[in-house]
Order: structure tokens, then sequence, then C-alpha cells
């Protein structure tokens, strides 16, 4: 039998022509939002007294299995897990074959999401970065300081809200603190001394 209901405004008869489900999801519940979503690692090394510029610790980003890192003399970008090998291992093999000594420090992985755009805009300016090369500052060009600039380009804030801006260094126990409560936050990594790389296991 076909429904029909009379209109509460016109008092014309209506027929009911269709039925159509809009959603999935009852209308009480939270509607799932498609966006595509991409993974970035920021990951942040203990102190090491020894190493120049570490001495309150070491940041660095991973994309696509690249890493980028501001050292003292370069800003580097190189393999992300001969990276972690190099500086969780006490000793590593150099790209020549030889052995060489590692850093061998604890660090930890930050896996946040970006969408497709806020990465592409955060590697492209990795990039600029690399190309230019800027001279090494504490204060405002520090390996910190630019992974917090580069999060911050995207949305993603980086740095304690109560600081005077770039006025005041970013420091790698800042940038943990802070990302650590991110929304964007996925999963956190821990890299121990003598890491193993490759299974989750060894996280």
């Amino acid at each position: 039998m076909t429904e029909t209901l009379t209109s509460p405004t016109t008092g014309k008869t209506l027929v009911r022509a269709g039925v159509r489900a809009t959603t999935l999801t009852r209308f009480d519940e939270a509607k799932p939002i498609p966006v595509q979503r991409e993974f970035i690692e920021v990951v942040v090394f203990d102190s090491r007294l020894l190493s120049r510029g570490s001495q309150w610790g070491h940041a660095a980003i991973e994309i696509d299995g690249t890493v980028y890192s501001r050292a003292p003399i370069l800003f580097f970008k190189g393999g992300y897990r001969k990276y972690l090998i190099g500086n969780t291992r006490r000793w590593r093999t150099k790209p020549d074959g030889t052995i060489g000594k590692g850093v061998y420090r604890d660090a930890v992985g930050l896996l946040m999401w970006v969408s497709l755009r806020e990465k592409a805009l955060i590697r492209d300016e990795l990039e600029r970065r690399v190309a230019v090369n800027a001279k090494y500052s504490l204060f405002d060009n520090s390996c910190s300081s630019n992974v917090a600039d580069v999060l911050e380009l995207a949305g993603i804030m980086a740095r304690d809200p109560r600081a005077f801006g770039e006025l005041t260094p970013v420091m790698p126990a800042e940038l943990l603190g802070v990302l650590k409560k991110s929304n964007r936050l996925v999963e956190t990594r821990n890299y121990k001394k003598g890491w193993e790389g490759g299974a989750s296991a060894n996280w």
C-alpha cells in the first residue's frame, strides 16, 4: 500500500516516492570524515655532553623514509633507518663500509598525522632549508627550532605558547612535551640504545 502524507501548509496529499539513506550511521552517532591521512615522524634524542649542540638533546623529522635534521655543521638529509641506527648503537657501519662509532643514546619517535597538502608543504620547506644551509644558531636555527617551524607551517603547535615566540629558543624537551599533547599524535615509539630496526617489537 502506498504511503501518503497530508501537507500541513497546503492540505495537499503527498505520496512517498522513495527512501534514501544519506548516512551509514544513526542520527545520534558521530559521522566519520573521510580525509586521506599521511604520516610523518618527529624523533627527539637524549642529550649528549660530548656532542656540540646536543647538550640539551637533539630533534629530527622524517617524511617517507627520509630524515631531515639541522646539525651544527650542515642541514642533514638521509635515510631514516640508518640515521636511527647511527644514533642508538654504540658502533655503526659507515657509508664506505667501515665500522665507526655511533652516538649511542635513547630516542622517542612521535608519529603524527597530516594531510597530503600539509606533508607536501613541510617537505618543500625542509628541502628549501637543506639547499640554503643557513648558519647554525642555538637560538633561531637549531635542530628543534627547524622542526617546530615546519610543523607550525602546517598548523601544528610545536612550541610552548607562553614563550616569547622566536625570541625564545626551542629545546628538544619542549618540542617533545608539546607534541605529546597534540591531537595529531598517532603513536609514540621508543628507540632504545642498541635499537635493531625493522620490527615494531623493537620500538
